[in-house]
């Protein structure tokens, strides 16, 4: 049972974790907050303002807390050390566009779990709820500035995966599953089948892991990967820039195509497979690809092999929402999406396989994505 944490003491005990973090912020004062954490209403992110000087400038700022999510784990081994270490490495480069960082605590006594903090960035994302194809800021640029947005983007990308991963990201690095590159990639993802599977058929899952298995391609190359590359998780400025690349549980090392094949299998998605027609303006697949090349200034290759690999990630992620959702009780564990969803289907179509079928087991899981509140504890 957690302990319920009221506004006073998350602002008291934030206050004295940032005057030590931080010694050189001189005068640190944190405005009041509202936010509770524990009750089964934990707030894992939250914004707090601060006031204080520094080399006698004085700054005022609006910080991000993150804390490690207490619920049922839907990517397999979360951990905030992962996005703390990503964040903490690429802001010490300066080079790539990352929101500033701040510090980590271990020490779950102190916000009731472990939390980063990084410097909030002025931007705005696609969204993914409402669909940004269909809704939101992106529908009000035109056609040209849609396609400056998403190739900033992209050539963002292609910087990424130009770092050494050898210089300041060595923390990638899992020798206990293979070599560093689509070895490791490949041994995370079997790690995550078995961890996901408890020994129950999934015949799509099952067959997608042992089709990219079976048919690795060779001479890989081994790079940065930030493992979530969307347009939601992407700030951009109002002139198209890139203002910060967010969301890094997922970076691993691995072939530069697993993250352009990630970002292609979300356009896909937000687009025809939701029935949707993608935005003018915005680059198709062929285009994608080719503003990617040109700003790595290298080819791709086998990304038929890479988007089954995505998709398959993809699955796992669902398996995971699937077995949430029945521990809430959203969904009853016979219902079949574990195996029948939109991610399935898409591995489906790229394997030749049988079309899994989408009915009212797939609408009960869609409807309940959102899952409702647990009880309070």
């Amino acid at each position: 049972m957690s302990v319920k944490l009221d506004a006073k003491t998350v602002h008291d005990r934030l206050t004295s974790w940032l005057v030590n973090t931080k010694p050189s912020w001189e005068g640190l004062t944190v405005a009041p907050m509202d936010v509770v954490l524990g009750s089964g209403f934990s707030a894992e992110i939250f914004f707090v303002d601060v006031d204080y000087t520094e080399a006698g400038q004085h700054f005022h700022r609006t910080l991000v807390v993150r804390r490690q999510p207490q619920t049922f784990e839907v990517v397999f081994e979360s951990d905030l050390k992962l996005q703390a270490n990503m964040m903490a490495a690429l802001d010490a480069r300066g080079d790539l566009p990352v929101p500033p960082w701040v510090g980590k605590e271990d020490d779950a006594s102190i916000l009731g779990a472990p939390f980063l903090v990084m410097g909030r960035v002025e931007g705005q994302a696609a969204t993914q709820r409402p669909n940004y194809n269909v809704e939101g800021w992106l529908t009000q640029r035109t056609p040209a500035e849609r396609l400056t947005h998403f190739t900033n983007a992209l050539t963002a990308l292609a910087k990424l995966h130009e770092v050494d991963w050898q210089d300041g990201f060595k923390f990638l690095n899992r020798p206990d599953r293979g070599a560093p590159g689509l070895e490791q990639y490949l041994g995370y993802l079997v790690d995550w089948h078995a961890a996901r599977g408890q020994g129950r058929k999934l015949p799509i899952v099952d067959a997608a892991m042992q089709w990219v298995l079976e048919n690795r391609p060779d001479n890989t190359d081994t790079c940065v990967l930030w493992g979530d590359p969307t347009p939601s998780n992407v700030m951009w400025r109002p002139d198209g820039s890139v203002a910060a690349l967010i969301d890094w549980e997922l970076a691993a090392l691995g072939p530069r195509e697993l993250d352009l094949a990630w970002w292609l299998y979300f356009d896909d998605l937000f687009s025809r497979r939701f029935g949707v027609t993608r935005l003018e303006g915005l680059p198709t697949r062929d285009e994608t690809v080719a503003i990617y090349e040109k700003a790595a200034g290298r080819k791709v290759g086998n990304l038929d092999y890479y988007d089954v690999v995505v998709a398959l990630r993809m699955a796992l992620v669902a398996v995971g929402a699937f077995d949430r959702q029945v521990s809430l009780g959203n969904i009853a564990a016979t219902n079949t999406s574990a195996d029948n969803n939109l991610m399935t289907l898409y591995i489906a179509e790229k394997l030749g396989l049988p079309l899994p079928e989408l009915g009212n087991d797939f609408r009960d899981f869609m409807r309940n994505l959102t899952p409702v509140e647990e009880a309070a504890d």
